[in-house]
Parts: structure tokens; C-alpha cells; sequence
């Protein structure tokens, strides 16, 4: 059965648009630079990001760390990825393979690099922050022999900030991005406000270390170009505005919800109906309404009046009389709030100044049982 909207990973011709973001990491790839790449979760970074190196070539490794709970888990995570990278990177014959690992050993005595045909296992007996530093510059020594650059994605980086030794991990990775010449490194999370504090904390060893990108939405003409695509390979025919309308209507073009809702109406043998759109997006969110209460239920009161206020309508006047008396809270209660709510990624305001409920299957949810 042919897949046109995944539930996990999308590449190639499932992979709907982000062409400026995508211009944007391989310029900044190209150029050896440093990128933070902030958006809420489940809005395709890592889809973005695996696209872009498939598309380019570009040798890399995505470090995922959220899981990460001590700053050992993290050296040893960072040491299995970056023997991954470097066995991507060597020489096909085992002569020059050997002639690279030795020239790059000689950099670092502390490291012991063994080559078993093109695999590459990098150990260390220390533990300390100072090993993270020593094992990205290895990567860099590589890549330099290789004449390969290639890119370091650390998923779900906000970890790091959580950790006991959160300073001192994050100075040692900025030593060694600052002297990498041919590593470019990604930093991607979902906490938004937790990435923000890292990069732009004048306290913080990250401090303004990258160009920060941020993962928008997608707009309305890329959909309607990439779902009648997907509908003219299905049903051999382009679909009606209304029905393309309603489905972003209902999701709030949020990536993750769209593809959700399109894999079921694309289970169907004929073409989809705007009815067909409403039942599958009222199934759905029926179906997942027992997480949705659950996770409605450890709200405070006060943060459920305002995100039950927001799901019926959005506001850029969040302190006015008119928000006031819908949610009976004082402005500065809301104001409290909003940053509450906004921390726990529940709501976010967009670049017109709106503040919305982030997750669409949660504004219907409320504005149907409340």
C-alpha cells in the first residue's frame, strides 16, 4: 500500500515544501556554519533536516538526546554517533583508512580509535565534559583528512539544559564548534523556551554560538500544491478548494495533524467528500480524547479558562476588557498564565501578535465538550 502521508519520517516526494527553510540549512551547511533550529514538536524538524542532507549528500549524524540523563549518557551517546559519522567518512581502501586513523590518533592521545574494515569505535576511560570537546574535534580531524565536511545534529537538545552539569557540557561543546572548520552543527529541540535561555542567556557557554531558525507553519498555496498531488496519484483528479479549505481549517495547518488526518482520508477507494473531511476529523479526535482530558486535567483552573477561552477564539489583546471577562481572570492573571501556558509549549503566539491553543485536536476537543 502506497504511503503518501507518514506517520513517521518524510523524505522525497512525501516531503511537502519548507523549500526556504531548506535553502537556508544547506547554505549555511556549505558555508560550515552553525544553525539552532527551534519549533514546537511534531512540526517535521527532523523530516526537515533528514531531507535536506538526503537531497545534498551531506555525510552527517542526528544524536538524539532525550533520553540523555547524566552527563556519562551523554559522552557515551556522543561517542557510538560520531564512530557512526567517521566510519561514513573513511576511505574505502583499508591502507588509506589506516594512514587517516593514525594521523588523526596522533591529535589525541587520550583516544584510541580501531578500525575493524570500516568501522570505527572511538573509546575513552574518561568521563569528563572535556571528552565531548575531544570527540567532536576528532570528528572535525576527519573530516579535514577526508576532505568531507559533514554535519552533527543534536536532537531534542534542551536535554543538555536540564542536566546538574548543563554549564559545563554546553562549554565544551562550544570549544569544539568554535574550532571545527568542516563540522556544521544543528541544535533542534521542542522546548522553545528552554533552547531560547541556552542561546540567548549572556550566562549561558552558548550564548549567541548560532543563527537561530525557527519552523513555521506552512502556508495555505504549498498544501493546496502538494495535497492535489497527492490526490491526482490516488483518485487520478485534482480536489475541490472546499474540501483542501477544510482540511487546513480543521488542523490549523499544523504539520503533524494534517498528515494525520490525510493518511485516513486517503484510506478511501473514492474521492474524499467535505463530509468525508469532518467525520475523519471528528473521529480521530475522539479517539485520542481520553490523553487529550488526561492532559486537559493536570491543568490549574486558571489555565484551563484561558486555553478553553483561546480555543473559541484567538487574541492579540490577551490583557483587554473583552478577555478578561471571558476567561474572569484580572490582566495580570492572564498575563501570569500566558507565560505559563507558553512555557509548557500549550499555547504560542504567531507573527501577527495572536495567541493560540498550539495543538488543533485540542481546541476541537474542548470546543466540543465543554
Amino acid at each position: 500500500m502506497e504511503q503518501y502521508f507518514p506517520q513517521g519520517i518524510a523524505t522525497n516526494s512525501v516531503f511537502c515544501n519548507r523549500e526556504a527553510e531548506r535553502a537556508a540549512i544547506k547554505d549555511s551547511i556549505e558555508s560550515h556554519e552553525h544553525i539552532v533550529l527551534i519549533a514546537p514538536r511534531r512540526y517535521g524538524k527532523t523530516s526537515l533536516i533528514t531531507q535536506v542532507l538526503k537531497e545534498n549528500n551531506f555525510p552527517g549524524v542526528c544524536i538524539d538526546l532525550f533520553f540523555v540523563l547524566t552527563q556519562t549518557e551523554v559522552t557515551k551517546t556522543i561517542a557510538e554517533n560520531i564512530s557512526k559519522v567517521i566510519s561514513d567518512l573513511l576511505p574505502k581502501t583499508k591502507s588509506a583508512c589506516q594512514k587517516l586513523i593514525e594521523s588523526v590518533s596522533a591529535f589525541n592521545p587520550k583516544l584510541t580509535i580501531n578500525v575493524f574494515g570500516q568501522k570505527v569505535e572511538i573509546r575513552t576511560k574518561q568521563t569528563t565534559e572535556k571528552t565531548i570537546s575531544e570527540l567532536l574535534l576528532v570528528l572535525d580531524q576527519v573530516s579535514q583528512k577526508a576532505q568531507k565536511p559533514c554535519v552533527v545534529v543534536f536532537d531534542e537538545f534542551q536535554q543538555i539544559g536540564e542536566l546538574k552539569e548543563n554549564h559545563a557540557i554546553e562549554a565544551a561543546i562550544r570549544h569544539a564548534v568554535e574550532r571545527s572548520s568542516q563540522v556544521s552543527y544543528i541544535f533542534c529541540g521542542s522546548k522553545r523556551h528552554l533552547l531560547n535561555e541556552m542561546f540567548s542567556d549572556r550566562s549561558r557557554p552558548l550564548y549567541h554560538l548560532c543563527d537561530l531558525m525557527t519552523v513555521n507553519r506552512i502556508e495555505t498555496a504549498s498544501y493546496q500544491k502538494f495535497l492535489n498531488k497527492m490526490a491526482k496519484n490516488k483518485w487520478g483528479a485534482l480536489l475541490e478548494d472546499d474540501i483542501i479549505s477544510e482540511i487546513l481549517h480543521l488542523t490549523e495547518h499544523h504539520p503533524y495533524y494534517v498528515n494525520a488526518l490525510c493518511r485516513r482520508l486517503w484510506r478511501n477507494k473514492e474521492m474524499i467528500t467535505l463530509m468525508d473531511v469532518r467525520n475523519s476529523w471528528d473521529h480521530y479526535v475522539t479517539q485520542q480524547g481520553a490523553w487529550i482530558a488526561d492532559d486537559l486535567s493536570r491543568l490549574t483552573l486558571n489555565r484551563k479558562k484561558v486555553i478553553t477561552a483561546l480555543a473559541y477564539q484567538s487574541t492579540n489583546e490577551p490583557q483587554g476588557q473583552s478577555f478578561s471577562e471571558r476567561t474572569g481572570l484580572t490582566p495580570s492573571g492572564i498575563k501570569k498564565v500566558l507565560m505559563d501556558l507558553s512555557k509548557l509549549d500549550i499555547i504560542y503566539q504567531n507573527e501577527t501578535g495572536y495567541y493560540h491553543v498550539l495543538d488543533p485536536a485540542v481546541s476541537y476537543f474542548i470546543r466540543k465538550n465543554s
